[in-house]
Parts: C-alpha cells; sequence; structure tokens
C-alpha cells in the first residue's frame, strides 16, 4: 500500500484529505497546514479535519521533517509555499500538485481573477483544474491530467472558484485508483507539448488594478465590467472608486462598504 503525505488547505484540502482517507489502498502517514492560531478568509479546517481522523499534524514551517520517515508521494493542495529539491526529491514516487488553473496556461497566483480578465481578449472562456508533477520552480512539471469549468459572462472571481473546486474534486477522485496502484507517474506529458498563450502573475498582481477612477463609472465598458467581476472574491477587497473623498467599493452586483 503507497504511502502520502498530504500538504493542504483550503476546502478543497479537507475534501481531498476526506478521499484519501476513504480509500482502502491508500496511507496517509502526515498531514502539514496552517497553524492553529493561524488566520485564514476561508471555512474549514485541514488542521481539525485531520485531527478528527486521527491523523500527525505538522505546521507548514516543520514540512521539512517530512524527510525524516520514507513516503511513497507528496500530495500538495493549495499549499502556500515552495518546496524546496531535498523535499520535492524525497518521495519513492512523485511529488503531486492539485493546481487550480490549467497549466501551462495559468502558473503563479491570482489565477481566478487573470482568467476573468483575459476571457473577454483571449476569446477563451474556460478555466481549468490541474493534477501535475511538482518541480523546484513552481507549477512547471509534467501533466498528468486536467478538468475544466466555463467561464460565464456573471462570474465573478469568487464564484468560479467555487465551481472550479468541484471540478477539482472530479479530478482529483479519478486519479486515486492510479495513486493507489503507483501507475500516475506513466501518464506525464511534458508543459512544451501544449500549446497556447502562457501566464505567470506573482502575489500582488491585482493590486494595481483595483483603484477605478469615478469618472469611468458611466462608460459601457466591457473592460471595467469584467475587471470589477475578476476582483469580486469575499471577502479579500474588491475594486474601488473615491466619492467626496469617501473610498465606495464596486461588486458586481453594485456598490457597498467592504469590512474586513
Amino acid at each position: 500500500m503507497p504511502t502520502l503525505a498530504l500538504l493542504a488547505s483550503h476546502p478543497l484540502g479537507v475534501r481531498c484529505l476526506d478521499r484519501l482517507h476513504d480509500h482502502p489502498d491508500i496511507e496517509v502517514t502526515t498531514v502539514v497546514t496552517y497553524a492553529p492560531d493561524a488566520e485564514t478568509w476561508w471555512e474549514g479546517s485541514v488542521r481539525g479535519r485531520a485531527h478528527e481522523l486521527g491523523y500527525d499534524v505538522l505546521a507548514r514551517e516543520d514540512v521539512d521533517r517530512l524527510t525524516d520517515t520514507p513516503v511513497d508521494y507528496l500530495l500538495s493542495v493549495y499549499f502556500p509555499d515552495i518546496l524546496g529539491e531535498t523535499l520535492l526529491d524525497h518521495p519513492n514516487e512523485l511529488p503531486l500538485n492539485l493546481h487550480q488553473a490549467e497549466l501551462p496556461r495559468y502558473r503563479g497566483s491570482n489565477v481566478f481573477s487573470h482568467s476573468i480578465l483575459n476571457a473577454r481578449d483571449d476569446d477563451y472562456w474556460q478555466h481549468g483544474t490541474t493534477l501535475h508533477v511538482m518541480e523546484p520552480s513552481v507549477d512547471s512539471g509534467a501533466v498528468i491530467d486536467r478538468r475544466f469549468a466555463e467561464i460565464r459572462e456573471s462570474d465573478t472571481a469568487r464564484s468560479l472558484y467555487e465551481r472550479v473546486k468541484e471540478q477539482s474534486v472530479e479530478l482529483f477522485e479519478a486519479w486515486l485508483p492510479a495513486i493507489a496502484d503507483r501507475t500516475v507517474g506513466d501518464h506525464q506529458t511534458p508543459q512544451s507539448e501544449f500549446d497556447g498563450p502562457r501566464y505567470f502573475y506573482a502575489k500582488d498582481s491585482l493590486d494595481d488594478l483595483k483603484s477605478i477612477p469615478p469618472e469611468r463609472l458611466a462608460d459601457p465598458d466591457t473592460e471595467l465590467y469584467d475587471r470589477i467581476r475578476a476582483l469580486d472574491f469575499p471577502p479579500h477587497e474588491p475594486a474601488w472608486t473615491t466619492v467626496a473623498g469617501e473610498r465606495i467599493y464596486l461588486t458586481r452586483d453594485g456598490y457597498r462598504r467592504y469590512q474586513r
């Protein structure tokens, strides 16, 4: 039976842990996630669920302790830290990542927002999720498989995130048998074999897009509409404008006050 260490956060991490726990032919040895006192914006705790299921839990800063014991797979699901080469070389089989975007099209951060921002100009109205092999360079390893969700003209970044989460669960479930029988590594496609544009976005890539001049709000501007939708991801700060010295926050559904 292969062993697996899960490095995870977010509700998707909880759901993947549940699927692993229910699988009779995969043994989860350790779960690595946020510390108990970490402030997070999402509901649901990987740490709490792991404790309920009886797993050993490490905090993020202790992730290198995974090299103390043999393991067949590392699986990253919304793990926020870049893993070093020593850790990536440690598993007997593969280090895997469930990335919430289509690779190689979207690497890095803020992928749901940028997918909406680029959809109209690229005429590309779908957003993917990818199971891939991890390498030292971020989101650069060979692709195992992908799933896709439609980008709708009414989508916000948050609504797209929620819909892609379901595709990610389906993708993960589909590949559990290959993880269990150690054949998942036989299905690697180098990213160089895929066509299409490639984007990489840093964590601060949305910061300069949030301020919108008030005079633009009267224009029938699809670029502005798309920008407001792309920055609409509660509980994060949305797009905003300034009226009479007061900051007014903008969402797809209208104006509102923003509270952290």
